[in-house]
């Protein structure tokens, strides 16, 4: 049995991803897995046991299930706030303190953390961008005076393109600041005094932990943000394969290329072709698959345990490769363009190397770890 561990919510789906999370069920019946989902705080420490969901093929749709706890468990968790994100660690914390698991994925640090460690490493260093810590405005400011006239500024430990900001000031002393709201829309506002916008970026950010990095030149040929998604996923002899890797473009006038945010996924080739030629593209795209090859080994060797990583590139426009950031709750949707049956492929992974490297037939762990 596999858990897969969400935070529930009320409305007509239980949970976020639902048709994802669905079709997962589905696929885990072909590895003799039987998947249940949860919530850690719905965890019974008397009787061992979670109050979940299990998709029904014939009724389908989700049905109530009691269960008893996994100890092997795929997170798949998206608190809405930072009281159910509370919540939902202690819950999980409650459980591991008695009930040891085993988890698909280690958690990731925050990315000023990993920007850190990268930069120490000689083959990784020429790929992080320049990365400080917002400690205010002065350390903005500090910033823009060693790095030119603009930054980016995103969560130290957000997701999906949520809250991301850019600063840019002009000549005449006016700023501009455009990124995402924490609901995913964009927004622009002018400022006449540079002033006035650091107070307001100031008052935006808050207490939340900020990171500030250049603000790169990441764009297609027509104007409009993209990244490069490289998706990495252990086989069933634990071994990492590249599933596809993807280009998300997002819309003219915005900052990211997210998909939450309502950008769209194509071929790498769409993106990287227009600008350098197909030659370089192809060149390129396999630079990619190489980085993401050697930073899934480092992950590995220094964070812990994964079975799946997102990792983010970038390209300038001088063909400069940059590494963004890395998601250990990698989604799925652009690998819909990445080539193949990569989708399929997408799904099935992360399911086929639990029943062989996780599972033994009977159901017993093979390694028991706390997910830092």
């Amino acid at each position: 049995m596999l858990g897969v561990l969400v935070c529930e919510r009320d409305g007509s789906l239980p949970f976020a991803e639902d048709a994802y999370i669905r079709r997962l069920s589905l696929v885990a019946q072909r590895f003799g897995i039987s998947l249940v989902v949860f919530a850690p705080w719905t965890w019974n420490a008397r009787s061992n046991s979670v109050n979940g969901w299990s998709w029904s093929k014939r009724e389908q749709r989700w049905m109530p299930r009691v269960s008893e706890l996994p100890r092997v468990v795929y997170d798949r968790a998206w608190p809405s706030s930072e009281t159910e994100k509370r919540r939902f660690r202690s819950a999980l914390d409650r459980i591991i303190a008695v009930r040891p698991l085993t988890f698909l994925n280690s958690r990731l640090p925050h990315k000023r953390i990993i920007g850190e460690l990268l930069s120490r490493e000689k083959k990784f260093s020429p790929l992080v961008p320049p990365t400080a810590a917002y400690e205010g405005t002065n350390s903005l400011v500090g910033w823009l005076r060693e790095h030119g006239d603009s930054a980016f500024l995103k969560p130290a430990a957000g997701s999906q393109g949520r809250r991301v900001v850019a600063f840019e000031r002009a000549a005449d002393g006016s700023a501009l600041l455009s990124g995402r709201t924490s609901s995913n829309r964009p927004f622009v506002r002018s400022f006449r005094s540079e002033r006035d916008a650091l107070a307001r970026l100031h008052r935006w950010i808050g207490s939340r932990a900020y990171i500030m990095q250049p603000l790169l030149e990441l764009r297609t040929a027509f104007g409009e943000p993209f990244d490069l998604r490289a998706l990495l996923q252990k086989n069933e002899r634990g071994r990492w394969t590249i599933t596809g890797v993807a280009a998300r473009i997002g819309s003219q006038g915005t900052v990211t290329a997210n998909l939450h945010g309502g950008g769209r996924a194509e071929p790498a080739s769409a993106a990287l072709s227009p600008l350098f030629g197909s030659e370089k593209a192809r060149a390129l795209e396999q630079d990619i698959r190489g980085a993401a090859l050697a930073l899934a080994d480092w992950f590995e060797e220094t964070l812990g345990r994964f079975a799946e990583l997102g990792l983010d590139f970038g390209v300038d426009r001088s063909g400069k490769l940059w590494f963004l950031e890395a998601n250990s709750k990698p989604g799925r949707m652009a690998m819909k363009f990445a080539g193949d049956d990569a989708a399929e492929r997408a799904l099935a992974m992360p399911l086929s190397y639990a029943s062989t490297i996780l599972l033994r037939p009977s159901g017993r762990v093979i390694h028991e770890f706390d997910p830092m």
